[in-house]
C-alpha cells in the first residue's frame, strides 16, 4: 500500500503529542493538557548532534515531567538506528530525570516485527525494549465524532489500515475531521488521506459520500473528486505495480458493488477475488460508479 512519509507521520505526532501516551497507555487517562513536545537533540562527548522524531513528554513541570517518550517514526528496516536508539534515551534520561520510553511508530508489519526485538547493549546485561506502535496498535476509528475529537488520531488511522477492506469509512472519518480544522493541518490532513488510497478505495470514498450526503466544500474535494477517474486509475495502477495487493483491491471491489446495490454471485466474488492482476480489478472498479449493470462493469471478464 502506499506509505505516510515519514515527515508527516512526525509532523502528526508533533501537532497532537497525546496520540503517543494514549496508544502506548490505553488502560490510562492522560491528560492533553499536560503532554508536550519536548527538544529532540542530544549530543555526544565528540558534540556531534544526534536528533530523534520526537521527544514526547508528560507532567505539569515541563522541565522535570513525570515521563518521556522518545518517538521514532520508521518506514523501513535501519540497522544503524539499534545503535542511535539507545543513545537517545540515555539523552533523554540525562536532561529529563524522569523514566523515559523509546516508542517507535511503524506501519508496515514487517518493520514493526523487527522494530520490536530487544536491543542488547552489552552481553545481555542490559536490555532496551522498544514499544512499537504497528498497525494492530492503532484503531480503525470511523465514529466522526470520534475522528473529530482525534484529528492526527484518525489520519493514523487511515495510515495503519489503507490496504484493508472497509478504508473507505475510516478516510470519510478522517476527512470529516479535518473539514473545519486550521488552514495548513486542513489543507495537509486531506492530501495525507487520499494519497494512501488505492484507486478502488478513492471510488468507494466517492461513492460512499454520494450515498451518505457528506459533502466537504473544499479545495480538496474539488481537486480530488472532481479531477475524474483517469488521474486515480493511472497512479493506482502504480500502486499496484508497487504493492501488489490485488487481495485488498478486491475486497475495495467487492464493497464497491454493494454501495451500488448490485447483487454479486457466490461465482463472481470467487472471480473477483483470485483475480491478482491489480490493474484489472481498478479497471473493473473505474466503471463501477457509471455502470448500469454488473456486465457493463465486467464487459471484458
Amino acid at each position: 500500500m502506499p506509505k505516510l512519509p515519514h515527515e508527516a507521520l512526525v509532523q502528526l505526532v508533533r501537532n497532537a503529542p497525546s496520540i503517543i501516551p494514549s496508544l502506548v497507555w490505553p488502560e490510562r487517562q492522560v491528560s492533553s493538557a499536560t503532554t508536550r513536545v519536548s527538544a529532540a537533540e542530544f549530543v555526544d562527548l565528540n558534540l556531534a548532534e544526534y536528533r530523534a522524531d520526537a521527544v514526547v513528554v508528560i507532567g505539569d513541570d515541563p522541565q522535570r515531567p513525570a515521563t518521556a517518550f522518545v518517538v521514532e517514526a520508521q518506514t523501513e528496516v535501519d540497522p544503524r538506528k539499534r545503535w542511535t536508539w539507545p543513545l537517545y534515551v540515555a539523552g533523554a534520561r540525562v536532561r529529563l530525570g524522569c523514566p523515559v520510553v523509546l516508542v517507535v511508530l511503524a506501519l508496515d508489519r514487517e518493520v514493526a516485527a523487527w522494530c520490536a526485538e530487544p536491543i542488547d547493549l552489552g552481553e545481555g546485561c542490559c536490555i532496551l525494549r522498544p514499544r512499537t506502535l504497528g498497525p494492530d496498535a492503532i484503531p480503525r476509528i470511523t465514529d466522526f465524532d470520534a475522528a473529530r475529537a482525534a484529528p492526527e488520531l484518525a489520519v493514523l488511522s487511515v495510515a495503519a489500515h489503507a490496504d484493508e477492506p472497509g478504508i473507505e469509512e475510516v478516510a470519510l472519518a478522517a476527512l470529516a475531521a479535518a473539514h473545519g480544522l486550521d488552514r495548513e493541518r486542513g489543507t495537509f490532513y486531506p492530501d495525507f488521506v487520499l494519497a494512501l488510497l488505492g484507486s478502488a478505495a478513492r471510488a468507494a470514498l466517492e461513492q460512499l459520500m454520494a450515498t451518505t450526503g457528506h459533502e466537504f466544500q473544499s479545495d480538496f474535494a474539488r481537486r480530488y473528486f472532481a479531477q475524474g477517474k483517469a488521474e486515480g486509475k493511472a497512479e493506482g495502477k502504480a500502486e499496484g505495480k508497487a504493492e501488489g495487493k490485488a487481495e485488498g483491491e478486491a475486497m475495495l471491489l467487492l464493497k464497491l458493488l454493494e454501495l451500488r446495490g448490485f447483487v454479486v454471485s457466490d461465482e463472481l466474488r470467487q472471480r473477483i477475488l483470485e483475480c491478482t492482476e491489480c490493474t484489472v480489478i481498478e479497471t473493473w472498479a473505474g466503471r463501477v460508479l457509471t455502470a448500469k449493470s454488473l456486465d457493463e462493469v465486467f464487459a471484458d471478464a
